[in-house]
Formats: C-alpha cells, structure tokens, sequence
C-alpha cells in the first residue's frame, strides 16, 4: 500500500491486554466512533523481528536500558492487532494523529481521564496501556514497515471480518477481569493461606481481620507490612508480602518469585507475571473496573 496518504492514516495497534481484558472491540468502536475507519488490518501472532527500530526513540531517549524489554513480554502473551485508519472527518486545524491521540489519552493512569479510551476502559499502567497510534505522519509510515513488513498490509480490508477476528481472539481464551490491585491481592491471599502456620495466633486472628474487609483490604494501608511482621525472621516469603511491586516498592522481579514459590506449591500466571513485571516500573491504577466488586 505505498499510495497510503499517512498525513490522513494513523497506524494503531489493539495490545494484547486488551484482548486478555476481551476489550479489543470496545477499543476499536472508540476509535470509530472519533472519526476513524479501519482500511488495513492484521494479526501480529510474533514479536516483530525489528521490534527495536518500532522503540528507537523511546530506548534511546526516554527508557532506561532495561525498561524496553517488557514490551517483548507484552508481545509474547498474546496477539496483537495493527491497524491502519483513516481518518473520515474534513481537515482540521488538528491533525488525525492529534485527534486520536488525545482520544485514547495519555500512556501513563494517572494522567488518563474519564472520556478517554484508556480512562474509561481503565487501562493497567503505561505498558499495558490497550492501544498505540503513532504520534505523526511519519511516524505513521514507520512503524508501519516495521509491524507490515516491506509489502504493507496489503489493499483492502473487511471491516467485519476484523470484528470477527477480534472475537476469536477473545473468545479463545477466559476474559482477563483482574486489575492491578486485583492481581496483587490474589497473590497476597496465597502467600498468607500457605504461611498460615507461620504466623502464629496472633497473626492469624489480624489476618482473618484484615480479610473480614473484604479482599481490598489486603492491598490498602500498611496491612502486608504488619501480617509480614508475624513471620519468623528471614522467612522466604516476608519480603514478597511486603511487595507491592510498585516503583516505590518494587519486590523481586515476578520470574524470581515464581522460583521463590514453587518449593510451596503456589505460583504467578502469565498474566499475574506481565501485571506486577510492568507495574514494577510503570506506576499503576489503583482501581479497576471488576477488581473487588
């Protein structure tokens, strides 16, 4: 498709999470609904070999050397679906990368307000953030090669089999419901119901306390720090209590707590590893539409 005009098309990608989350639909009925039309889809089922050149800019201007590389988790947890789409509304002072920029709002949760596509569909942190579209017509016609490849998407597209394909992909797999704070107090829930022994009475009557609150309370206030307290010194699992796997406490990285589990039987799923390893650089929301309802 080189006869793209890309000052009218903006390459857009739907992420994985939002097809974990079973989003991907409502995400792209957001970007119809500002104006956009889809006119070449396709399904990227592989870390794109120049995955690196897509995040030139960001590896070398804004990340730190380490930070890039959750996006290769990001890719590898599921599908991902690029799109070009045109944009259907007259030239306007903005430009359509502007539009739909400010549509989906911005990358980071605190700063993504109601009426965005990231605000209203709450997405988990900066990485897992439901969508891209890139910043320019430039940029645009970039990514584009890298995500479609020398020969483009090819002409064409069938809108409504982009939304069938959409629904396979979520429907071959249980619709993703928890959020940051949901993943994180499943697994304090494991970590307490396997230590149980080791808390002694004292921390097992605070524990059932805490847990009368319901399951929010095991993520709100100091309550992991004061169950972690009851532990023996040095016990293996006081320290992933105490995580909130947040940059201001980050914990050990979700792979070596996997290894630090498994002698107890327990573990982390791939989506609960991708939540708390992009959490643990990127500030998440403290909310989320199905977490503790």
């Amino acid at each position: 498709m080189g006869d793209i005009g890309w000052d009218r098309t903006v390459f857009t990608m739907i992420y994985p999470d939002a097809v974990a989350r079973h989003l991907g639909i409502r995400v792209l009925d957001r970007i119809e609904a500002a104006g956009f039309e889809p006119v070449a889809w396709r399904v990227l089922w592989h870390r794109p070999a120049d995955l690196d050149r897509f995040h030139e800019r960001n590896i070398s201007q804004v990340w730190q050397a380490y930070l890039y590389r959750l996006i290769d988790q990001v890719f590898a947890f599921g599908p991902t679906v690029a799109l070009l789409m045109a944009d259907r509304r007259p030239v306007a002072a903005q430009t359509c990368h502007q539009r739909l920029r400010i549509a989906k709002g911005p990358s980071a949760p605190s700063d993504s307000d109601a009426g965005t596509i990231r605000g209203d569909l709450g997405s988990v942190n900066r990485v897992l953030s439901l969508m891209h579209s890139s910043d320019s017509a430039q940029d645009s016609a970039a990514q584009s090669a890298v995500f479609a490849g020398p020969d483009g998407f090819g002409r064409g597209t069938d809108r409504d089999q982009l939304r069938t394909m959409l629904s396979m992909l979520q429907a071959s797999r249980p619709r993703e419901e928890r959020g940051y704070l949901g993943v994180l107090a499943g697994l304090r829930a494991r970590l307490l119901a396997v230590a149980w022994d080791d808390l002694g009475q004292s921390g097992r009557g605070e524990a059932s306390a805490i847990l009368d609150a319901g399951p929010m309370a095991l993520v709100m206030s100091d309550s992991a720090e004061r169950l972690a307290a009851y532990l023996p010194d040095a016990h293996p699992l006081a320290g992933l209590l105490r995580a909130d796997f947040t940059p201001g406490a980050p914990g050990p990285d979700p792979h070596q707590a996997r290894l630090t589990l498994a002698p107890f039987g327990i573990g982390l799923d791939e989506w609960e590893c991708l939540v708390l390893a992009t959490s643990r650089r990127c500030w998440p929301r403290r909310s989320h539409p199905h977490d503790f309802r």
